[in-house]
This record gives C-alpha cells, sequence and structure tokens, in this order.
C-alpha cells in the first residue's frame, strides 16, 4: 500500500471536500457568516432574491437548524466528511464488485475513458426511486450528463440503504443540497479519488483506516498546536493513529489465537498466525465450549482495523469446527465482535469494513434476511433534565424500578464523547437488562411528548449494557493524550475513576480493558512507551506486576508511528503468575533510534538474530519503582533488592526553573565580567558581593568529570528578580552554591557526570547530588561515570530522562570499602585533567592562553606547535581511556558482574577535546582577533577586557605595560575592517600577520601562513570574509561577543566590533574613519580603472579591469546605502545594557550586523 500518496491525497481531500460543501451551501444562501432568510411563493422558495424549486425548502431549514445548534464550520466538515465515507465506500465496492448491478459508479473498467461506467449503462439501471423515464429523457439530450450523473448517484446512495443504512441514510435530506458541484470534471472530487489512489491499494480493506488517519491529520495538527486543554469535538482527531497491520496481527493472534489454542491444543490455526508466541505450557487459563461463546472488544476501534484482522482468524476458526462458510460471518458478526467509539465517522467506518469483511466471504451476505449488523457503537452525549425523567417515570408507572442506581445511571452519559468507554456503569449487567426489558415492554400509547425521553433512557441502557459486558479478549490502540491536555472535568474523571492511570488517556484504557475481562481474559495493546519507565506510572506498574500477568510486550522504539515517540505492544493476561515467564522483545539497538515499520517487523520475525528476553514479574518487582526492566538480571535484581540507594549517601536534586530562560540565563561572555559572581560559597555571601549573575549548571552536551561551565543566572540579591518573576520556581534553595556533582538530567546519549564546584547555582536540567564529604563526592563521581551505571540506569530510566529520582535510587554497594582510596585517586585525577582540557578554549571563564602558544615560541612553526598539541591530546585521551578503563574494572568486581559487563572504554566515548587542523587553526584565529580586540594579551594570562565601555587605558592598566612595550598592541578603538581588498592598514589580515609575527616571528611567517591556509581550505582573506563569522558563531553559540557590521550581500564594508569595548560614539566613528573614507578610495579607484580600461593593450586585460571596475560599482552602490543607514542609527547614539544579553542588544542595529535573523530569532537553549 502505497501510504505516500494517502498521506498527500486524505488531507488535501478533507480540504477540497469542506470547500465544496462550503460553496453548496452558500449557494443556498447559508454562509459563516450570513444566514439569508428563505420564503416561499407558490412553487418557488426564495432564496437571496433567487428563485429555487420549492422542493428544497424543508432541507433547506434542516440545514439551518443544523448549522444553528453546531456551527457553520462543524457543519460543514460533518457533511463533507459523510460524503467523503460514502464514497470511499462506493469506491471499493466497486473494485470488489459488491454492487448488484455490476457496473462501476465512480470510474471506468477502461482506464482510458473518464465518465464513470454507469453512465454509459444508465437505461440498465435498477435502483430505488430512481425515474427510468427521465434517465432515458437525459442520456438522449446529450448535454445533460451533470444532471444525470447527479441522480444515478444520489440513487445508488439510497440502494446502499438497505444495506448499510448506518452508513447510507435515504438521502432525501440536507445532505444532498450539498452533494458537491461538477462530479465530471477532471479535477472533480470524485475524479481526484479514483486517479490519486492507485486501484492496487484498495485490495485491503486496511485502506479505509489509513485514508481516515490521513484524512484528520490536520486537524489533529491545528489542535495540538494550540497548547491547551483539548475541548470534547477534538478529541477524536487529536487522539487518533492508525495501525500498522503486523502489529494488529501481533495482538489478535497472541490474544484470540493464543485463547483458541489453549482450549484446543491440537488446532490448525497456528499454521495462519506468523506473528503467534509460542508460550509456555498453561493448565489455567479461561475455557472456551464452542467458538460463539468469545467475545472481543475493541473499545476505542476507530475504523476497526483490530475488528477485521478478528474476523479473520475467527473465520478460520469457524471453518475448522466444521461452519458452513457461507454462515459464518453473520454467525461472527452476531456473537464474537464489538466495537466502541465516541467519533460517530469511525464506528460509520469499522461498521462499514466489517460489513465488506462479511461480504468478502459470503457472496449473499448482502441479501435481504442475511445481512447481520455489526455490534459497533458509537457512544452519544445524553442529558436529562429533573422535570423530564420525573414525567416518564410517572407515565410509564415503574417507580420501582428508578430508584436512586437507576437515575444515578442515567446521568452517567451525560459526557459519553468525552469520557468514551472508560465510562463504569453503576449498574451491572443483569439489572441493565432487566431495566431494559421492563421499559421496552411499556407501551406509550399517544404520549407522543415522552417519545423523545424514552428513545433516549433506551440508548443509554444500550450504551450501559454493552459497557457491562465482561468479555474474553479486549484489543486495543487506545487514545494518547496527556492529562496536561485533559479538559478539567476528564481531569477530575480520570483522577477518580482510574487514579494510577491518570496521567494520559491510554493508561486509563490500559486500566479499564483489563477490567472489562473476565478471569484469565487477555488485553492486547499497543502503546506508547513511557508508562513502562516514568514514576507517573510506578502504581500502575505494580499493579500490573502484581495482579496481573505481561505474558509478552514487543519495545519498538521510534518509527512505527513516525519520529517523535516510541511504542509499545503488549499482552496482559488477568490473573497474577509471578513466577511464569514473559516474552519480552526490543526491536531497537540505541535509545531514540528510528526505523521504519517495515524494519521494525523485519527485526520482530528475526528470531535468531534478535532473541528474546525471558523474564517474569518476581524479579521486575525487585527493581525500586518496578519499570519494566525486562532485561535485567537475576544478579541486578537482587543488587537492586538489597543495595542501599545513592539518595542514602548524598542528596539528588533539581535546581530552580526560571520560567524564562531569555530573561534570566545568559552565556557568560553576553555580560560585564565584573557583574559576575565566581566562587562565592553561599547565597550571604553571592548577595553581599552586589554581583547580579552568577555561574550556573544546566546540563549541557555528553562530557564527563569536569565542563560545561558556560551560562551565567541572574540572582542578584539572592535571586529578587527571579523570585517576581510569576513562572519561577525555585526549588532547593538552601543547597545554592555548594559543591556537588552535576549531569545533564536530559539526553539521548549516555549518563555523563561532572565535578560542580562551590560557587555554582544549578537549574532543573543541570541536577546537583551533594555529599557531606569529599571521599563521597569523589567516590560516586567515579561511580556515576562507570558503565556500570548505565546499565542500572537503563533499568531505572531506559527514557534517558536522568532526573534527580532514578539518580536516588540507584543500588549503592561499598563491601569492604579497601577499594574507595583508588577509586577516588582515580576521580581525582580524571577531574583534574578534564579540567586541564575544558581551560584550554576561550568559551572558558579559566581560559588562560591558547595551548599552541604555551612556552617559547619565537623562531618556530605553528605546524611544529600543532603537532605538540596534537601529541598532548592524543596522551590525554590515552590517559583517561586507562582511568575510566581501571574504573570500569573495579566497579565491575565491587558489584559481582564480571560475568555480563566488560570493563574496556572505546576511545570515542573520552570526551576530551581531539586535534582538529582546521578546527584549530579557526580557534588561533579567533585568539588572535581576542588580542587585537584587548579581550586577551600576550602580555599577561587571562581576560583582560571583559566589562562594558572597556578602552585602551584599562587594556594597559591590567597588563601594566607601557603601550611601546606590548607585545602586541590591541586595536586602538575595538573596530577591524574586514574587507576583500587592502582599503586599510589596520585591516584584519594585516593585522593577522602582525600577530603571526609577534608571537611566531618573522623568518616563519610565510610558513605559518602557509600552513594556516592549507588547514582552512582557503586563503587568509577569503576565510576571514566567509566563514570567521560562522565560526565564531558556532563557538559562542550564537551569541557572538565580535559582532561583524556588513553592508550586504556584496560585503562592500565589513568590520568587527568587540561587544565590550562598544560606546555609544562607535558608529560615529566608524562611519568617519572607515565607511566615508572608503567611499572615496572606491571612487579614485574606479577612475584609474576607466582610464586603465581604455589604455588596456588586450582584450583580456580590459576584461579584466572592466569585471573589477564592474564590481567596485555595486559596491559603491551597497556601500552608500549603508552609509545612510548608518548615519541614522549613529545619530542616535545606541546604548547596550549587557544584562539585556546578546540577544536584546543585537537586534538594536537592525540590518546594519549579518546574521541578524540567527543571533535574534533563536533561544538561548539553541
Amino acid at each position: 500500500m502505497n501510504h505516500t500518496k494517502l498521506k498527500a491525497y486524505a488531507p488535501q481531500a478533507r480540504r477540497h471536500f469542506i470547500q465544496a460543501v462550503t460553496d453548496r451551501a452558500a449557494f443556498y444562501g447559508l454562509t459563516d457568516k450570513k444566514i439569508e432568510p428563505i420564503t416561499e411563493n407558490g412553487d418557488v422558495a426564495i432564496i437571496g432574491g433567487r428563485a429555487f424549486p420549492r422542493a428544497i425548502a424543508c432541507k433547506r431549514k434542516a440545514l439551518e437548524e443544523r448549522i444553528v445548534q453546531y456551527g457553520f464550520g462543524q457543519t460543514m466538515d460533518a457533511i463533507a466528511y459523510t460524503w467523503f465515507n460514502r464514497l470511499v465506500a462506493i469506491r471499493y465496492m466497486e473494485l470488489h464488485g459488491y454492487l448488484d448491478h455490476g457496473y462501476r459508479v465512480l470510474s471506468h473498467p477502461d482506464a482510458a475513458k473518464s465518465i464513470p461506467e454507469v453512465l454509459e449503462q444508465a437505461e440498465h439501471l435498477d435502483l430505488p426511486g430512481l425515474d427510468k423515464q427521465k434517465v432515458i429523457e437525459l442520456k438522449l439530450e446529450g448535454s445533460k450528463e451533470a444532471e444525470l450523473y447527479r441522480m444515478l448517484l444520489l440513487a445508488q446512495c439510497n440502494a446502499l440503504y438497505r444495506t448499510m443504512p448506518f452508513l447510507f441514510a435515504w438521502i432525501d435530506d440536507e445532505t444532498e443540497l450539498l452533494l458537491p458541484d461538477n462530479l465530471l470534471h477532471t479535477d472533480s472530487l470524485i475524479r481526484k479519488l479514483v486517479t490519486d489512489i492507485d486501484e492496487e491499494d484498495w485490495h485491503e480493506i486496511e485502506i479505509v483506516g489509513w485514508l481516515y488517519q490521513f484524512y484528520i491529520s490536520e486537524r489533529k495538527a491545528e489542535v495540538m498546536a494550540r497548547k491547551s486543554a483539548v475541548p470534547t469535538d477534538d478529541i477524536p482527531a487529536v487522539t487518533q493513529l492508525f495501525t500498522p497491520h503486523w502489529i494488529v496481527c501481533y495482538l489478535v493472534e497472541n490474544s484470540l489465537g493464543r485463547l483458541w489454542l489453549l482450549n484446543r491444543p491440537g488446532s490448525r490455526l497456528r499454521e495462519h498466525m506468523p506473528y503467534y508466541i509460542e508460550g509456555e505450557t498453561e493448565t489455567d487459563f479461561l475455557k472456551i465450549a464452542k467458538p460463539e461463546d468469545i467475545r472481543l472488544l475493541d473499545p476505542a476501534c476507530g475504523s476497526g482495523h483490530m475488528l477485521t484482522y478478528a474476523f479473520d482468524l475467527l473465520f478460520l476458526i469457524y471453518e475448522e469446527e466444521g461452519y458452513v462458510p457461507n454462515e459464518i460471518p453473520a454467525i461472527i458478526l452476531k456473537h464474537n465482535l464489538y466495537g466502541l467509539e465516541i467519533c460517530p465517522r469511525a464506528a460509520q467506518l469499522a461498521e462499514l469494513a466489517l460489513v465488506f469483511k462479511a461480504r468478502e466471504k459470503s457472496r449473499r451476505f448482502f441479501q435481504a434476511g442475511t445481512l447481520v449488523q455489526p455490534h459497533i457503537l458509537a457512544l452519544q452525549d445524553i442529558h436529562f433534565d429533573e422535570a423530564e425523567l420525573r414525567d416518564y417515570v410517572a407515565a410509564l408507572d415503574l417507580g420501582d424500578l428508578f430508584k436512586q442506581p437507576v437515575f444515578q445511571l442515567l446521568h452517567q452519559f451525560e459526557q459519553a464523547t468525552t469520557f468514551g468507554s472508560l465510562i463504569q456503569p453503576c449498574l451491572d449487567e443483569q439489572n441493565i437488562i432487566f431495566a431494559r426489558h421492563a421499559i421496552e415492554a411499556k407501551d406509550l400509547g399517544g404520549q407522543l411528548f415522552l417519545r423523545e425521553t424514552h428513545g433516549k433512557v433506551l440508548r443509554v441502557l444500550e450504551q450501559a449494557e454493552m459497557l457491562c459486558h465482561r468479555y474474553h479478549v479486549a484489543v486495543a490502540n487506545p487514545p494518547y493524550m496527556g492529562s496536561n491536555k485533559f479538559i478539567s472535568s476528564l481531569k477530575k474523571f480520570t483522577a477518580s475513576e482510574f487514579p494510577d492511570g491518570k496521567a494520559d488517556l491510554y493508561s486509563c484504557f490500559i486500566l479499564r480493558n483489563l477490567s472489562f475481562l473476565l478471569d484469565h481474559g487477555l488485553c492486547a495493546m499497543i502503546t506508547i512507551p513511557n508508562w513502562m519507565f516514568l514514576e507517573s506510572w510506578s502504581d500502575l506498574r505494580l499493579r500490573l506486576l502484581s495482579e496481573f500477568y505481561v505474558s509478552s510486550l514487543i519495545h519498538n522504539g521510534r518509527g512505527l508511528w513516525g519520529a517523535d515517540f516510541g511504542s509499545c505492544a503488549f499482552i496482559v493476561e488477568t490473573s497474577p503468575k509471578p513466577e511464569a515467564h514473559g516474552y519480552f522483545k526490543r526491536l531497537f539497538d540505541v535509545q531514540g533510534e528510528v526505523n521504519s515499520p517495515e524494519e521494525l517487523e523485519r527485526r520482530y520475525l528475526d528470531h535468531a538474530g534478535r532473541p528474546p528476553y525471558l523474564t517474569n514479574a518476581r524479579r521486575m518487582l525487585k527493581i525500586t519503582g518496578q519499570p519494566i526492566a525486562y532485561w535485567v538480571t537475576e544478579t541486578v535484581a537482587e543488587i537492586f533488592r538489597t543495595a542501599p540507594p545513592l539518595s542514602a549517601f548524598g542528596y539528588p536534586r533539581q535546581g530552580f526553573a526560571t520560567g524564562d530562560n531569555e530573561t534570566f540565563l545568559r552565556r557568560w561572555p553576553e555580560v560585564t565580567l565584573s557583574n559576575i559572581g565566581f566562587g562565592k560559597p553561599n547565597r550571604t555571601a553571592a548577595k553581599e558581593s552586589c554581583k547580579r549573575w552568577f555561574p550556573c549548571n544546566k546540563g549541557g552536551e555528553f562530557r564527563r568529570w569536569y565542563g560545561n561551565n558556560d551560562l551565567v543566572a541572574d540572582w542578584g540579591n539572592d535571586g529578587e528578580r527571579m523570585r517576581g518573576f510569576n513562572g519561577s520556581v525555585l526549588r532547593n534553595q538552601s543547597y545554592y552554591f555548594r559543591g556537588g556533582i552535576t549531569w545533564s538530567t536530559l539526553t539521548i546519549s549516555r549518563l555523563s557526570m561532572r565535578l560542580s564546584p562551590e560557587g555554582l547555582l544549578f537549574e532543573s536540567k543541570g541536577s546537583v547530588c551533594f555529599f557531606n564529604e569529599k571521599w563521597q563526592e569523589e567516590f560516586f563521581l567515579a561511580f556515576a561515570n562507570s558503565l556500570l551505571v548505565d546499565r542500572l540506569l537503563l533499568a531505572l530510566s531506559p527514557t534517558a530522562d536522568y532526573h534527580e529520582g532514578p539518580m536516588g535510587r540507584l543500588p549503592v554497594v561499598l563491601g569492604d570499602q579497601s577499594h574507595v582510596p583508588r577509586v577516588r585517586k582515580i576521580s581525582a585525577t580524571a577531574v583534574s585533567i578534564a579540567r586541564h582540557d575544558w581551560n584550554n578554549f576561550e568559551t572558558s571563564w579559566d581560559f588562560r592562553s591558547l595551548p599552541l602558544l604555551s612556552g617559547e615560541t619565537k623562531g618556530m612553526t605553528l605546524a611544529t606547535t600543532w603537532e605538540t598539541w596534537r601529541d598532548h591530546c592524543a596522551g590525554a585521551i590515552r590517559h583517561m581511556q586507562e582511568l575510566e578503563t581501571e574504573n570500569n574494572r573495579l566497579f565491575i568486581e565491587i558489584y559481582g558482574l564480571a560475568d555480563e559487563l566488560t570493563p574496556e572504554v572505546p576511545e570515542e566515548q573520552i570526551t576530551l577535546a581531539r586535534a582538529n587542523q582546521r578546527r584549530d587553526m579557526a580557534a588561533f584565529l579567533s585568539y588572535a582577533v581576542g588580542c587585537m580586540m584587548g579581550r586577551y594579551s600576550l602580555d599577561k594570562p587571562g581576560l583582560i577586557l571583559a566589562n562594558a565601555g572597556d578602552s585602551l587605558a584599562e587594556y594597559l592598566a591590567k597588563v601594566d605595560q607601557p603601550s611601546d612595550a606590548l607585545t602586541f598592541a590591541p586595536d586602538e578603538d575595538g573596530i577591524i575592517p574586514v574587507l576583500d581588498g587592502e582599503w586599510f592598514e589596520d585591516d584584519i589580515v594585516a593585522r593577522a600577520q602582525a600577530f603571526l609575527r609577534a608571537t611566531f616571528g618573522e623568518a616563519t611567517l610565510e610558513a605559518n601562513l602557509h600552513f594556516i591556509e592549507e588547514s582552512l581550505g582557503k586563503g587568509l582573506r577569503k576565510y576571514f570574509l566567509t566563514d570567521f563569522y560562522k565560526d565564531h558563531l558556532q563557538t559562542y553559540k550564537k551569541r557572538p561577543i565580535y559582532w561583524l557590521f556588513s553592508s550586504g550581500k556584496e560585503r562592500a564594508f565589513q568590520c568587527l566590533v568587540y561587544l565590550h569595548r562598544y560606546q555609544e560614539g562607535t558608529l560615529a566613528r566608524m562611519r568617519t574613519e572607515y565607511v566615508i573614507p572608503l567611499q572615496g578610495k572606491m571612487v579614485s579607484r574606479i577612475e584609474q580603472l576607466s582610464f586603465e580600461i581604455h589604455k588596456a593593450s588586450s582584450t583580456s586585460q580590459r576584461k579584466t579591469l572592466e569585471k573589477e571596475r564592474d564590481k567596485l560599482l555595486k559596491h559603491q552602490t551597497e556601500l552608500r546605502a549603508f552609509d545612510e543607514k548608518l548615519r541614522h542609527y549613529a545619530d542616535q547614539r545606541i546604548a547596550l545594557d549587557l544584562d539585556e544579553g546578546v540577544k536584546v542588544n543585537y537586534g538594536k542595529f537592525g540590518d546594519l550586523l549579518a546574521e541578524v535573523k540567527a543571533v535574534t530569532g533563536g533561544s538561548d537553549e539553541d
């Protein structure tokens, strides 16, 4: 089946069908803005000054009433879908030969013909209500094909009413008015249905479900984008996910199929079930005497995919038992299959699918007296007022029957389309049946005013009876919606009725499905897998493992429903079997990987390459929180059971949530250095420092031992601003600024733990574990960075959400503690290596100098110092690899897991810097620019100028050198031209060459320039023009400290300005010192070129000169426009407030700056 085509067709079809019925409604004076009045006069009805046949008046009024009751948009959507459903049904029937007359209604068997076959054969049709004489007249007239086809289509729908009244109501109502126009056009709705979906895709009834899912997909996206509670009308669209066929097979074969095989061990049904799992031998199971006894329910049946496959298996069961094949379909629909839905559209499709299944197996099924309507019930909201019920009870004279429980039952369905199958009737099935029989026996006689109430009461009892049935099998792909999307009534209902599953609708359905079943009944479901591990579902897991039996579970990972979230499918029996082994299979290798449904199916069937895990509830119950950690060995389970948790030794804590990170968090280079409070031991010291910004942990990339220190938080005056912000949540404040170990709580990688020195705050994604003693801090840092912890966390939080809960539950084995000194030494050494590595880069606030410039470099080459750096990196990585391997060996020995784990650490898992020639030369030039700007100095390590408005005077004071004694002097004004030619003596290329002379000397200048350009893959000037700023944005995570002012895409003028040296007069100086002089220089050069062109001695020379001139003319035009804008901004004397951050300040200069969108458009977490 070509899902790509279906996915493209169905959403577009929805838009087109809605537009088509909307246009028809407008034709009859009905729009979303106005309802034209209708008046009847003789044989005509007048609408908006236009005359229509009077026969349409009642239909038009019915349509108007429907719009008033439900709204214009909802009415158009509903009628559009009705026509879509009808046409889809007819298309399926005509291709399968299910239409009595044998002709195609929407297409032609000869693909070369575009008109439907029924038009050719119109005079041979015998359909209910079809005027044969008029058919002949219209056909003979030759120009009335559209009118004739419309009449034939309506007649066909009415003919199908007798077979499928649930879908094809007799069409003499308001829906007829809105049957779209132009049905024979080449781009009509019917034509697109025929041409956009290949005929072979209609072979299986599964197509109906896929069309439904894709039809509502845009509506689902619209609702989900609102990020608010989902109203009842939109629940079906939001919660619908169609189930791939192989998953349906797994679910039905291992529930319905398993039940039958337990009762008929010799059955050959097993040969027809490729997804069946051979379980352990059982003697205690639900007994079935005959096939008619089996009742299977899908409580959220959607388009009926589960039920249609169950139909196939049941047909085989009946056939094997010797039933007459032609009679089997009716028996199945009468006795075995039940479906509940809150969406009437989906319920229609489910009935349609089952009826088509029945017709596929029995040609006589559509014949009068043979058809059985499926047990598919679309739950309806039913409301009663007290007076209505009082009058009704009095009229029926059944006061003894209508006691409090019955009244309570009648009110249970007021929000049936919200609560759906989760409703648990307050009366049992026997009492409901008794009440229904008693009420049906009453004759209301001529009391017409009570008939509506009578119908509502019977409808409640019908719904309640189906919800009270006890079933042998419940199979479902339930609705998915987190509690944050619940409306208040749904939130209250689930909290009351399903407290263990209230976090999501699907988990409520797990519990409800189990309650539907008989003892030893089988529940088969597919859900998202977060219930397996997250704390919100710990009570649900405890119940499942303690009170039920998970006989099998398929952990699919991501891809079955796209890349956004994973799935799992499972079978649960309603009886506890703590020692019985369940069959568990994982279909992914790495957390977060995405595989196609086809690949997942292949992996499921690969029994040799992907053997299952066999485990039981007793083992999983040993693990704290009872995660469904099916891969855990008995040894590891015992460790969890007997060892104390990490929380007995330390204090894993979550930090604050700012509520607005863009306001309260900054990358540390963005703000004034003197306003950052480093190394404060506690909140008191921080407050007394009068600083505003303080270092803050917030997780970050995968890095072990030390690092990821690049953020500061606004905690001035003990967090005064954050406390005053309504969205902030300040947790665990007594731990602020304490030292500990920190990690990234959300990751798709492994756990990486780092030392968090004294003086740091911590945010919610950068949790910290605190200890009372130094040895504990060092020991548990090493423990957390061992591969052992990855194995343990896989059981506690395989979703890679490593918040403080799972961390605190890690089991700790200390033994005789003889190994503690060795572990501590490893930990301290690893931290030292990682700290040194982190501080080698200018993004560290403890950066001192570039490693390439360590020691005496005069007379050397960059190539030589880079090779030294490369060897240093390789040595550090080898040393760290040895330390981590030894660390793993120690903890494997401590925990007794030598049979399960090996200690070796692959080099790629070492989180230290690698030498990279291109990246390292870019870092060298970045440092050179920093020295040009005065941020760094060759005469003093560390930061020099990093405060707002710093100038050359502050630089000289900090390095304590006169200007003529400087090894390399910074730029006088902090404005460095970046141009494509040598227009200024202090342009960036000239300054870079001067820096090379200052660091390596004149003798090696050419060799060093060659090495840099070879490493970068381009010339130095071109690199500064095109790549330097991209690298700078990447290094500083889109929060640059050197700002590139640019005239535009021609790059006529560009210059770098250092954020911390910017002053209100900087733009004016840029104009007077660079932009205006450059314009004069361009004029002179253009004049010179014109003269040289005139004197050119050859055509090639002249063309070269003309090319340069033309380029300069473009530059000149761009530069003039830039100068105008620059003058405008310079006159404003814009001031910067560095506390507002780069994102805000960068936006103050409009498009004078390069990459404005990249800097101002992203979040602070980009």
